[in-house]
């Protein structure tokens, strides 16, 4: 008799729930994207520079150490701290750089230097136009503020999916009501700008100075997927 019952509640119960979810999915609603998009210039650059041994006249060999003399003192020259170099040994590619340069007796070397507002990127660059140095490519771009912004697009693109809830329901003389629910576009698609893609919202950046000249600046966009009332 206790299990009759027992089952008779579970099944009561589970019909009142499905009679709410009905209920919930017969309100009338709009759906909409918000997006918004920002435009940073990078206050840090991060610098892939590889050195490589060559052949002078004479069939002459210049070792690497000669090399990186003449690199690190470009570096004095700019007054780069050593602390900002990082050494990214070929060695952490083994299999790749083996099979590539695994007949070439000439040693190569790889660095990462990390780059501020107080360097001249663009005479730097020029003074590494050197024999030895065989590959220089910006690895990364950064600013500070980064965090905070990405917060303040975030926020950007929700009022925007609002507004055009708002306007798209006034031109049928209906009004937006409560949110629903906002979904989240993924970070790795949001973050990535093109320039085929319009964005609702376009927020003016208010970063300091300090940034890196001749160096494309960071383009971030964030979209949002929301569903509001329609009262």
């Amino acid at each position: 008799m206790k299990k009759t019952m027992l089952s008779f509640i579970l099944l009561l119960m589970g019909h009142l729930l499905f009679g709410q979810n009905i209920m919930t999915d017969q309100r009338r609603f709009i759906s909409v994207t918000g997006s918004a998009e920002i435009t940073v210039p990078p206050d840090e650059i991060e610098l892939k520079i590889t050195l490589k041994e060559y052949y002078a006249r004479g069939n002459h060999k210049i070792d690497l150490p000669k090399i990186e003399t003449k690199f690190l003192n470009v570096l004095d020259k700019h007054h780069i701290d050593k602390e900002s170099i990082v050494f990214g040994s070929a060695e952490s590619y083994y299999w790749y750089y083996w099979w590539n340069y695994r007949n070439d007796d000439l040693k190569q070397k790889s660095y990462l230097v990390k780059l501020g507002s107080s360097t001249n990127f663009l005479s730097f660059v020029q003074d590494l136009n050197m024999k030895g140095v065989t590959s220089l490519r910006i690895s990364k771009t950064t600013n500070k503020q980064l965090q905070t912004l990405r917060k303040e697009i975030k926020i950007s693109a929700v009022k925007a999916a609002k507004e055009k809830a708002k306007y798209l329901l006034e031109s049928i003389g209906e009004k937006v009501g409560k949110v629903i629910s906002i979904e989240e576009v993924p970070e790795n698609r949001s973050y990535y700008w093109q320039q085929n893609m319009l964005s609702n919202s376009v927020i003016p950046t208010n970063a300091p100075n300090d940034r890196v000249d001749n160096v494309a600046a960071i383009k971030l966009r964030y979209e949002v997927k929301a569903r509001f009332e329609i009262e």
